[in-house]
């Protein structure tokens, strides 16, 4: 029986030497038809960017090997850390790059609250270039990233600013060369938004330029074992999937 390594690997930018070597060597031993991807997890803070790689992975939130959660809108990822993760089996295998969020400046802040929240903000950028780019360009001889998820919260698919950002990303900094995966989290199925969310977003992004099916939504859950949670996580997973197959 082949074990595979599914857990957490702290970094700072730039990648500690050999580190993603490393990872590699031990998934592939044995595998010679195992398909690698590098996953770019990416949003604001609090949209639930963790919570969702704790879903792609299968694990409950809090649990060992789980990425960081926070229950509020506090940045709770300070670092970009490296998840790994197996989809179709054992077929698939995908690190997932947890991101630093970006803040929302919120009206009514004051002068220092915008100064703390723009310094952040363009070290987040910058942070977010950088691993983008890297992994974009294949540095180091790693692999490119296939995949780049866009989290936007339910509440805000309205809200120019989110798609702008989303677009920054994928155009700017990693240059249209990997395929766009935009999640709808924090979604609740009673809320009026809930109807026709997905039109919603296909009329931001048209007003980009960009069209394809790449939305998914994450609803409100009670948990792991509720039908929510198991419809939306083989959802999220399929998308991953037909991403990452698709030439």
């Amino acid at each position: 029986m082949t074990v595979f390594f599914q857990g957490k690997v702290d970094i700072t930018y730039p990648d500690s030497p050999g580190t993603g070597k490393r990872c590699q060597r031990e998934d592939q031993k044995g595998n010679v038809s195992l398909q690698q991807n590098d996953v770019i997890v990416a949003g604001q803070t609090g949209v639930g960017k963790s919570s969702l790689i704790n879903m792609i992975m299968g694990v409950e939130d809090g649990s060992f090997h789980c990425a960081k959660v926070s229950t509020d809108v506090r940045p709770c990822t300070e670092k970009t850390a490296i998840y790994t993760t197996m989809l179709e089996g054992n077929s698939l295998q995908c690190h997932l790059w947890d991101t630093r969020g970006f803040d929302e400046v919120l009206d009514g802040a004051t002068f220092m609250e915008k100064a703390v929240s723009w310094l952040r903000g363009s070290q987040c950028d910058r942070e977010l270039k950088n691993v983008c780019g890297a992994r974009t360009g294949k540095l180091d001889g790693g692999h490119a990233v296939t995949l780049l998820i866009w989290c936007i919260s339910a509440s805000k698919i309205t809200v120019p600013v989110h798609w702008q950002q989303f677009y920054k990303a994928y155009v700017n900094f990693c240059r249209r060369k990997v395929k766009p995966v935009v999640v709808i989290t924090q979604m609740n199925p009673k809320a009026e938004i809930a109807s026709n969310w997905k039109e919603i977003c296909e009329k931001q992004l048209l007003g980009l330029g960009i069209t394809g099916d790449l939305l998914v939504r994450v609803r409100i859950h009670r948990g792991p074992s509720s039908t929510e949670y198991k419809e939306d996580s083989q959802a999220v997973r399929g998308l991953i999937s037909r991403a990452a197959r698709s030439p």
